[in-house]
């Protein structure tokens, strides 16, 4: 760690962790990050989107060495990141969720193998449930049906999509893992560029794994790599004007990467969505005229 004057020279990894109201999960992340720190120079870049919670002020007390980077107000995911990713030094960056926490050198060994292979872009884990039982982590990159079947709630109809039968145990290519543990060298970054704002909270990683595949970069999952993660302790505490800006991320991706005509198959059925989950009538804004920007 750069901070404390261990491990000094170049920093090799960058990791970049975004936070919203999730104080007692970051505390745990930043522990293990402490616990399993690699062997080289490495710093870590919190980002914080306004908590209300005493985040910054726990970093601060207990984390020193942690660099800190306040918003006054919730930015989404891909800003944060994004701002993160302005101040990183490092040849690698990694992505975490604050819901995650290391277990061993994962952090080394995903360095490793993008240093001992250069046509991959970035590389994922495997990711457990706090009782260690494997989550799906990866899918294709979705088609239209995919989409239909999803938001009504008939994943079961698109066993292609959501890899049914993945063998987790096998390192491999993959077209879309979760950005919740997702590290990718500098370079890959600085072709294809980082997160797309516009996807301000949802579908920002599928985006982006998007133009690391067309641009001729290989995905590859890690078996051997384990990162536990509890699973969107944020988004699950959203507003209904954070879920509809959710909601219109999806419309905005299937509009550009699938079919332009796709939101106005998938609008409907998000907005029926939208207001059972909220048990308000903010689904029809994305009917309306304001959801045409961009996102028809």
């Amino acid at each position: 760690m750069t901070a404390k004057g261990e491990n000094p020279g170049p920093v090799v990894l960058s990791a970049i962790i975004t936070n919203w109201n999730t104080r007692d999960l970051l505390r745990n992340l930043l522990r293990s990050i402490h616990e399993h720190r690699p062997p080289f120079s490495f710093e870590v870049i919190v980002v914080d989107n306004g908590s209300a919670d005493e985040s910054p002020a726990m970093i601060a007390a207990e984390f020193p060495w942690v660099q800190r980077i306040q918003n006054d107000r919730n930015l989404g995911y891909a800003r944060a990141n994004n701002i993160g990713f302005a101040s990183a030094k490092g040849e690698f960056v990694l992505l975490l969720g604050s819901d995650t926490v290391l277990v061993d050198n994962s952090m080394e060994r995903m360095v490793e193998y993008l240093r001992s292979h250069p046509d991959t872009g970035a590389v994922s884990c495997r990711l457990l449930n706090p009782d260690r039982t494997v989550q799906g982590s990866c899918r294709h990159f979705p088609t239209l049906m995919d989409g239909v079947l999803t938001y009504l709630s008939l994943h079961r109809m698109a066993p292609k999509y959501n890899m049914e039968g993945f063998d987790s145990n096998r390192t491999q290519e993959v077209e879309q893992p979760a950005a919740t543990c997702l590290m990718l060298r500098r370079g890959t970054i600085a072709a294809v560029g980082l997160f797309d704002e516009r996807f301000s909270i949802l579908y920002n990683d599928v985006e982006l794994c998007m133009r690391v595949w067309q641009a001729g970069w290989k995905i590859v999952y890690l078996a051997e790599v384990e990162v536990i993660h509890h699973g969107s302790q944020s988004t699950k505490r959203a507003s209904p004007e954070l879920r509809l800006e959710m909601y219109r991320n999806i419309l905005l991706y299937y509009r550009t990467y699938v079919h332009p005509l796709s939101g106005w198959i998938l609008r409907p059925i998000l907005a029926a969505r939208l207001a059972l989950a909220t048990r308000s009538l903010i689904g029809l804004r994305l009917i309306g005229r304001e959801s045409t920007k961009g996102t028809s």
